[in-house]
């Protein structure tokens, strides 16, 4: 294989892998001769037809077989060797995995099992599987992916492995030998690609029209319709079905995630960034460490915030990538934090935004599990000096004392078995009281005259009316007048000269009302001179 290659896609049909495009170097093992070695017994070391030497003679253009030279490299095709299978060690699982074994139906895969080649991996939603091979790289199968083990062989001495993998929907993400044996292949294959890779870090997305190669570490080698394109690391490319591949681009950066929160407090999680220039799209997934080695949720979104659903209480990594027009994933950027939203804080009943009484009453949902509530009151939203903070069992609080008017914030929290969880998002409230009750004392003495009466209060505050009851009885049943007044002045009729009571309130324009306050109008005795006249007579 050329020296500078670190990776290599080969882009076409499956069936057709068997012969790759001729400027393409079929792999080979580079071994360095010692003292005593001869064709015949590297032979029968390493080649799967011993009798093959003189192939490897004229392989490597050596005149005399006797004569080789300690120090120089004997070239070696890999498909010449003898090898013995190398199972791939499944490092990590997370959700709905599942595997199918040659001759055996699916069933849900789990981790610390060996996979030999023929087994066929696939992950659901929120789900990863990561494999193992026998050179150490790290293979990630990413949420919603279907992959193959093709071929996973060890070659004599353990010091070279040949793995071939098929994806056939979905993306991997690929740590290739880590330990840079030389001579090892590893092979991603795609419905139109192949990516054969030595010493680096990249991705691999399959599609049915399209496979998108980006190059986090080292160099990809894209090919395709016979011409070939070096991706760098920092660079993507795209090789459509058929067609050449595009010219590398270079990859988005990571996006800004210094200012989401260290502490999340709230389900479900919602991350806000600021946007990218060329984004298309947002890709975040939460794993339990900066490894990705398990994927816990995974969600994708087309402007700069993504929300994830439930999750237990703990610490966690955050990891995003932009998508650029061709759907090439950019850089990662990783944030940490912990979650802390259980117990799950309480749904707000009520009051609302504005306030009548002067003890109003703090209400919310019960949640399940807890065993009381802490709930706080106070003048600033900050919540510097609550003017009540204290636990309950209800789930409703009232002040002991009354309110003064004014605008005011309250939050509430759930207490378990653990501790207190988080506040629900703080409530504000304005107590606004409502009119007071008129002081019928200041009115001017009624005047029964003309079969009615009239009444004089005092002109009610700005904004608001008096309403008036008169009736023969103090709780207002047996009405015998009513009307509205904004200047307190107004005449009942008729009204017949006798004893009534009188209940007036404030009323705001909204209709809101004040309490009642009712007075009892006496009607005046009866004149004495018609008694008088009867008098009369008895003096003639």
């Amino acid at each position: 294989m050329r020296a500078w290659l670190s990776a290599l896609l080969l882009l076409g049909a499956w069936p057709a892998l068997a012969t790759p495009p001729a400027q393409v170097d079929a792999p080979e093992w580079r071994y360095t001769l010692r003292p005593g070695d001869t064709l015949i017994g590297l032979s029968q070391r390493y080649l799967a037809r011993p009798a093959d030497w003189p192939r490897l003679q004229r392989h490597n253009g050596i005149a005399n077989p006797y004569g080789l030279v300690p120090g120089s490299a004997l070239r070696i095709p890999l498909a010449w060797m003898r090898h013995e299978p190398a199972p791939a060690a499944v490092v990590a699982v997370s959700g709905d995995a599942r595997v199918t074994l040659p001759g055996t139906p699916e069933r849900p895969l789990q981790a610390g099992e060996r996979l030999g080649a023929g087994a066929t991996l696939v992950t659901g939603a929120h789900s990863s599987i990561t494999l193992r091979l026998a050179d150490g790289s790290l293979l990630v199968l990413q949420p919603g992916a279907r992959m193959a083990l093709d071929t996973l062989s060890v070659y004599p001495g353990g010091g070279m492995v040949d793995s071939r993998l098929r994806l056939q929907e979905g993306r991997v993400e690929v740590g290739a030998n880590p330990e840079r044996k030389p001579g090892g292949r590893l092979q991603v294959i795609t419905p139109s690609a192949v990516a054969a890779v030595r010493g680096t870090r990249f991705r691999v997305a399959a599609a049915a029209d399209a496979s998108r190669a980006e190059t986090l570490e080292g160099m990809v080698g894209l090919a395709a319709a016979r011409r070939e394109v070096n991706v760098a690391a920092g660079q993507g490319s795209l090789a459509e079905t058929g067609q050449p591949p595009r010219p590398p681009v270079s990859l988005l950066p990571a996006p800004d995630l210094s200012a989401l929160p260290g502490l999340v407090d709230a389900l479900p999680l919602r991350f806000e960034m600021p946007g990218l220039s060329g984004a298309m799209s947002w890709h975040g997934q939460i794993a339990p460490d900066g490894r990705f080695e398990r994927i816990l949720l995974e969600q994708t979104g087309t402007a700069p915030k993504l929300s994830f659903g439930d999750l237990p209480d703990g610490h966690y990594v955050l990891r995003v990538r932009a998508g650029d027009a061709l759907g090439l994933h950019g850089e990662d950027a990783l944030h940490a934090f912990e979650l802390d939203a259980r117990p799950f804080p309480p749904l707000v009943v009520g009051p609302g935004a504005r306030v009548r009484t002067p003890r109003p009453a703090l209400q919310w949902s019960p949640v399940v599990g807890a065993q009381a509530y802490r709930v706080e009151l106070a003048r600033d939203p900050g919540f510097a000096e609550p003017l009540h903070g204290q636990r309950t069992a209800d789930s409703r609080f009232v002040p002991d004392v009354a309110l003064a008017p004014g605008v005011y914030h309250w939050r509430v929290a759930s207490i378990d078995v653990d501790g207190q969880g988080p506040f629900a998002p703080p409530q504000r409230f304005i107590y606004d009281p409502l009119p007071g009750a008129p002081d019928l004392g200041q009115a001017a003495a009624p005047v029964f005259e003309q079969g009615g009466l009239a009444l004089s209060l005092p002109p009610p505050p700005a904004g608001l009316y008096y309403e008036l009851v008169l009736s023969t009885d103090a709780e207002r049943h047996a009405v015998v007048w009513q009307a509205q007044s904004t200047d307190g002045r107004l005449r009942a009729s008729p009204v017949k000269m006798a004893h009534h009571y009188l209940a007036a309130r404030l009323v705001e324009a909204d209709g809101t009302a004040g309490p009642w306050a009712t007075r009892l109008i006496e009607a005046p005795p009866p004149p004495r001179w018609p008694a008088l006249l009867l008098l009369v007579p008895l003096f003639l």
